[in-house]
């Protein structure tokens, strides 16, 4: 079983190595006419950065170094000039250097710089992309499926589970061998965000199984998924009894009633309900116990 962070690390290089020029496109906010994944890593080190890319934009030909950083870290432009200049010198060729923020805000100015005496020694400039700045529901619709993974740790105004299921239907119009890995993809990094209850209501488990990245972190998401799939069981168990009861102790039970309850997330407000199902004296009781529990669920 990986470590927290090597979980997001494996995923991104996986989905870099698959989608290369989605990132860059992301990046660029173009597309480019050639992109590859860079497989060699700097040699004095043996440090490579997160994702390297060798692009080629018209006749330009560059390498653009991209760190993911789950939060902002302040050690990371000394970093990122180390990782640079060691793949300039290594590929001999201009580097673009790119840090992104998964989670967070940097506002510092994208430019590292120090002096030594009467010498500015150093000015190194890096692009710097805070995801939660970017407009998530304009990159959704126009940018390449291979980044919808990072969608959800974008800027939104619609709520947490429509932001997710946006991004599923995104995903199902994916190539389906593609699919497995865009699925852990988005589970996974909307789990910096969204709590893991919501994002197995819309993704389920089994979307996720094929992608070899999943045996890692299988645990985490099959015992989650399996815990909520219980509670889901236990919600409709109490929902069919609360209309068995009022069928029962009244004689009648109107369609209204089965979509409103289906409506109630609550285990606890179920109970109560079921409860007061085994006591009414009529439907219209029962509408004004149902009434005053969705009123305060809200």
């Amino acid at each position: 079983m990986v470590g927290v962070a090597q979980e997001y690390d494996l995923v991104l290089k996986a989905l870099a190595e698959r989608f290369p020029a989605h990132f860059v496109e992301l990046i660029r906010g173009l597309p480019v006419e050639k992109v590859r994944r860079e497989e060699k890593e700097a040699v004095v080190t043996k440090r490579d950065s997160d994702i390297l890319f060798a692009v080629t934009e018209g006749s330009y030909e560059y390498l653009m170094a991209v760190e993911m950083q789950i939060r902002p870290d302040q050690e990371m432009p000394q970093r990122l000039l180390e990782y640079t200049a060691l793949q300039h010198r290594e590929f001999n060729q201009p580097v673009y250097p790119v840090v992104i923020n998964l989670t967070g805000r940097q506002r510092e100015k994208s430019v590292y710089s120090f002096d030594c005496l009467d010498l500015t020694v150093v000015t190194f400039n890096y692009r710097l992309i805070n995801l939660a700045d970017l407009p998530g529901r304009e990159l959704l619709r126009r940018a390449s499926v291979g980044v919808v993974p990072l969608v959800p740790l974008m800027r939104h105004e619609e709520p947490p589970e429509e932001v997710l299921e946006k991004c599923a239907a995104r995903v199902e119009e994916a190539p389906a061998n593609w699919q497995p890995d865009l699925y852990l993809g988005l589970a996974l990094f909307s789990s910096l965000r969204f709590a893991r209850e919501l994002i197995l209501k819309v993704i389920e488990v089994s979307k996720m199984e094929a992608s070899p990245l999943f045996d890692g972190i299988r645990e985490k998401w099959i015992d989650q998924g399996l815990q909520q799939g219980l509670q889901q069981g236990l919600q409709q168990g109490l929902r069919e009894a609360i209309l068995e009861t009022l069928e029962e102790n009244l004689g009648s039970c109107s369609k209204d009633l089965a979509t409103r309850l289906q409506a109630v997330q609550d285990q606890e407000i179920l109970k109560r309900l079921h409860r007061r199902a085994l006591k009414a004296k009529s439907l219209e009781e029962f509408r004004a116990a149902l009434d005053n529990a969705e009123q305060k669920a809200n």
